[in-house]
């Protein structure tokens, strides 16, 4: 990460400012953590700018009790909004040449930003950086240590042109660039429309390859934030139906790119996008069972108490699951 620093320091003569896009709905679970995850980069030059959707927790006063001034929190929509609708509202209030979407119980390490606006300065022509994440769960503990990029992960930085990232997404039949938290945009390639409502669960692979069309991305095997995966959040509910949006994007690459992405790429790309569907219901299956038998060991320790007076305990071992 040092490396990265010393880019910096010698390439830009004065720093670029980065806007990081926070979107929040009832976030006060994961929200302080998230923030001070953006707010300690290494990286300073930034702003935050949060969009909240009339939450009914305590998300507001989470946001309001920082006192950092890059922080800055829209009036609440007189509508309610959609999730493309309230990403759009952050980045189109957003100032920054380069722009990044965290969610709200998301995380991002430390020289993230540092990391990824140098590999863009570096790489004047390139318009797109993203990395790898850790997968961790509600409770902070991690899944799977390192994800994302598929076999473009063993070049560590490599630049790539949208064409190619679009057959290597589509063969793979999954979203190699990985979620928001993990790319940096530069605004000046943002399409209109920012988000193209005929994805919901495409909706992020879909925005980054209309960024890219005919452009370069950085691809870098550092991992540098974390996705927080649950039973209960978003990410559970998208897995049902990724598999079959994933099938109708690749098959509107293949039209978009018909030099590029074959209909054998779309074949092979449906049928591991059904895998890898399919892995992930059993994963958040598995979860559901562990936070079960934690929420049973509690009432056990309430109830059972062991000769010497002390609770007993028992465990359950969470599930990792491979790359």
């Amino acid at each position: 990460m040092r490396t990265s620093r010393i880019l910096i320091g010698i390439v830009l003569s004065a720093e670029p400012l980065v806007s990081v896009v926070i979107p929040v709905f009832n976030g006060e679970r994961h929200l302080e953590a998230c923030l001070n995850s953006v707010l300690g980069q290494t990286y300073q030059r930034l702003e935050v700018v949060v969009t909240d959707q009339n939450s009914a927790d305590r998300s507001v006063e989470i946001i309001r009790s920082f006192a950092d001034p890059r922080i800055r929190l829209l009036p609440n929509s007189s509508e309610t909004l959609d999730l493309p609708a309230n990403w759009g509202r952050g980045i189109e209030a957003s100032t920054g040449e380069f722009v990044k979407i965290v969610c709200q119980d998301d995380l991002l390490l430390p020289d993230s930003l540092m990391v990824q606006v140098g590999l863009l300065v570096q790489h004047p022509d390139a318009v797109l950086v993203c990395g790898r994440r850790r997968i961790i769960n509600d409770d902070g503990k991690v899944l799977i240590k390192a994800r994302g990029l598929g076999h473009l992960a063993k070049a560590g930085t490599k630049v790539i042109d949208g064409r190619s990232l679009a057959r290597a997404c589509t063969r793979a039949g999954a979203n190699l660039l990985g979620e928001p938290v993990n790319v940096l945009i530069r605004r000046s390639v943002l399409p209109q429309p920012l988000f193209d409502p005929r994805w919901l669960f495409t909706i992020d692979l879909e925005f980054y390859l209309r960024c890219l069309h005919d452009r370069e991305a950085v691809v870098d095997s550092r991992i540098l934030c974390c996705f927080r995966v649950s039973p209960q959040q978003l990410s559970a509910v998208l897995a049902k139906g990724q598999a079959k949006e994933l099938r109708a994007l690749f098959s509107e690459l293949s039209r978009r790119y018909p030099e590029d992405v074959s209909d054998a790429d779309v074949r092979l790309g449906s049928l591991r996008a059904q895998l890898l569907s399919q892995a992930r219901r059993m994963l958040y299956w598995q979860m559901r069972l562990s936070a079960a038998a934690a929420r049973l060991a509690k009432l056990d320790v309430g109830r059972v108490e062991t000769p010497t007076g002390v609770a007993g305990q028992r465990s359950f071992e969470g599930v990792e699951s491979p790359e």
